[in-house]
């Protein structure tokens, strides 16, 4: 795999990953990442599976490893960042945008909470969009046990969601919010 493939790449993975993290700084620290494992690895890959699978792979590997880490950065720059994320108030409504970054922290949390193997199965299925084919290759089973890890991931999810989480999806612009003392 050549640099100008990782490159073509890029794009599609920074989606799907923020798709998992709802972050854009992070997003693009957790490609940089990927990135990286995967040219040093490069040579390891076998062309079984689409070149965009391989790299959701290694970036749920990331991912996996960046949750697992302590928190090496203090609130105030946290909040720090995400503040410099927040559009000028002329470009928008500046809390709605807070508000909509919360949830989708609020989601993530949810999603890193599943079990690691249905945690891999949705991410690599609904949000890398990878064939039950694809997924079963990743995660070394049969491709009847990702379907299952598949539908036990998301149940799981809808469960945890619907626990946890006050959803109104026809009314609200933010359409989750934590239940009044639920933590994820």
């Amino acid at each position: 795999m050549s640099a100008v493939d990782f490159a073509a790449l890029r794009a599609g993975l920074r989606r799907f990953v923020l798709r998992i993290v709802g972050n854009e700084a992070l997003a693009e620290d957790i490609v940089q990442e990927t990135l990286l494992r995967a040219i040093t690895a490069a040579a390891g890959f076998s062309g079984r599976s689409r070149p965009a699978t391989w790299l959701s792979a290694i970036a749920l590997n990331v991912l996996r490893d960046h949750y697992r880490r302590p928190a090496t950065r203090t609130e105030t720059e946290a909040d720090a960042a995400a503040l410099a994320e927040l559009p000028a108030e002329e470009d928008g409504d500046f809390v709605l945008s807070l508000m909509r970054q919360e949830m989708g922290i609020c989601i993530v949390e949810h999603l890193m909470a599943l079990p690691e193997r249905q945690r891999e199965a949705l991410a690599l299925h609904d949000m890398g969009e990878a064939s039950h084919a694809e997924v079963a290759e990743i995660l070394g089973i049969e491709e009847g046990n990702a379907r299952v890890l598949l539908h036990r991931a998301r149940a799981t999810l809808r469960e945890r969601l619907r626990t946890h989480c006050q959803l109104d999806l026809g009314r609200d612009a933010v359409p989750c919010s934590p239940r009044s003392g639920c933590k994820p």
